[in-house]
């Protein structure tokens, strides 16, 4: 699909230049007509039309996803499908990413070592939110850092300079395009490479970042091989011996984060956070044991080299060999770091969405009521966290659960409710009706779908939903 031009409008907003391409799209400063505001409008996968099946998941995330609410996040201001083209509306900031002019000049490392820590655990109450709310981000880069505002140079308490954002987006597009970009970012987890995503992923690359911050250097250095090789081994230079300020507790906290296997990692990104600020109190007088050496390639680049190599992903000697089509140029807020071109392809099949999508709980689990959905034209099963107490069935894309295989599906077909410790479900004046074990309801009529012992069937035409005996405690 053609990429959209200066001053084309796109619905409501008005585009006013490209800010580059990235994994999941392409990005465009816009105006927004009606709020009359500036946003960054943000065209998934536009290379090419994803299936439908993609298009659904996409409605299914994006509705979660935006509904996100966090003082370090950037909100999502819109999403949708205009011409078939899916786009994600959020916040636009001027300063661009960590990647931008303003970015590198504020924050060039190495950082004092508070505020890395500091802005590290910002980072972190974000990415925990995000997990508690049931999501990953799955590709915590330096491009989707937004920076807000400069460093705190008055050394004020709560300083945030930092923007979360495009949760969930490139791992999207991994899963279910074909991504242009087909190699894993630097800060890509060792078990990205095998094509799996879990929350702990998210802590790795955030001990990345912090790495990069502390040291003025990644943790790895070298070609594609010798990066997969370093995270596959744990090699990477001890923190204290690049930067002497760095004390023994933190270097072991972020060392841990880099764990090479996810359950050695913090249990949950709050165990990280906390972890984190700890080690800014006053520590114990005990001297650190001398590291072994750990090899490691040898590294010429200037720390100015490195940022270049940054801000315009250059092949330079971290990518040797590789080279960006010319179709996809990269600005300073969507430009990939080292690897952000990708160190490894991963394409993860769509069937395995839901291992990627629900989040395993560390602490102990509330039970959470589930709704399974299966059409007897067949298909695989669905499932559905039933989190709110109104649940809408149907195939209008504003419905919590979508149903639009079939247009004899209503828009707003069905309801479910919480009520008096049960789910009760409503015809919602529906064309087709819904009927529960054979029985057609009226519609001011619930009948309750499951009790604690038993479940019972209700049919929408041609779909059956199953509901699983558990409820909330």
């Amino acid at each position: 699909m053609p990429a959209l031009e200066r001053n084309q409008q796109f619905d409501r907003y008005r585009i006013i230049q490209s800010l580059g391409n990235g994994v999941s799209g392409e990005s465009y400063e816009a105006v927004d007509t009606m709020l009359q505001r500036k946003v960054t409008l943000k065209l998934i996968h536009p290379w090419f039309t994803l299936p439908d099946s993609a298009h659904r998941q996409f409605f299914r995330e994006m509705q979660g996803i935006s509904m996100l609410n966090h003082p370090y996040l950037a909100a999502t201001l819109d999403y949708g499908e205009i011409d078939g083209r899916l786009y994600v509306v959020r916040r636009y900031l001027s300063n661009g990413s960590l990647l931008s002019n303003a970015g590198r000049l504020w924050f060039k490392p190495p950082l004092d070592v508070e505020d890395a820590i500091q802005y590290g655990h910002q980072l972190a109450q974000a990415l925990d939110y995000i997990h508690n709310c049931g999501y990953l981000h799955g590709a915590v880069t330096f491009s989707n850092i937004l920076v807000l505002q400069g460093p705190n140079v008055d050394h004020e308490p709560g300083y945030a300079p930092f923007l979360l954002a495009d949760v969930g987006l490139s791992n999207y597009v991994r899963r279910f395009g074909q991504p242009q970009i087909k190699l894993l970012p630097i800060t890509a987890a060792p078990e990205q490479i095998g094509k799996r995503v879990t929350p702990a992923s998210d802590q790795f690359a955030l001990a990345v970042l912090l790495y990069f911050w502390l040291a003025g250097r990644p943790p790895y250095i070298g070609t594609t091989e010798e990066i997969e090789h370093a995270k596959l081994t744990g090699a990477f230079p001890p923190l204290f011996s690049l930067n002497p300020e760095v004390s023994y507790e933190q270097e072991e906290v972020i060392r841990r984060a880099l764990s090479i296997y996810p359950e050695e990692r913090y249990p949950s990104m709050e165990a990280f956070a906390d972890a984190l600020v700890a080690t800014l109190t006053p520590p114990i007088n005990t001297a650190p044991p001398t590291p072994s050496p750990i090899p490691h390639p040898e590294q010429s680049l200037t720390l100015e080299q490195m940022l270049d190599a940054l801000a315009k992903s250059s092949p330079s000697v971290f990518q040797p060999g590789i080279q960006l089509p010319p179709e996809a140029p990269f600005s300073a807020e969507e430009a990939p770091t080292y690897q952000e071109k990708e160190i490894i392809e991963m394409e993860i099949q769509a069937g395995q969405v839901e291992q990627h999508t629900q989040v395993t709980q560390v602490t102990q689990p509330i039970a959470i009521p589930r709704l399974q959905i299966k059409w007897l034209s067949g298909g695989e099963t669905r499932e559905y966290l039933l989190e709110h107490k109104e649940i809408l069935l149907g195939r209008a894309g504003s419905d919590d659960v979508l149903l639009d295989q079939d247009s004899s599906i209503s828009r707003h077909h069905a309801l479910l409710k919480y009520e008096d410790d049960r789910y009760l479900i409503y015809d919602q004046r529906s064309s087709s009706g819904v009927f529960v074990n054979g029985e057609k309801l009226t519609d001011e009529t619930g009948r309750a779908l499951a009790d604690r012992d038993h479940q019972k069937w209700v049919s929408l035409r041609k779909t059956h939903l199953i509901k699983n005996g558990t409820y909330p405690q």
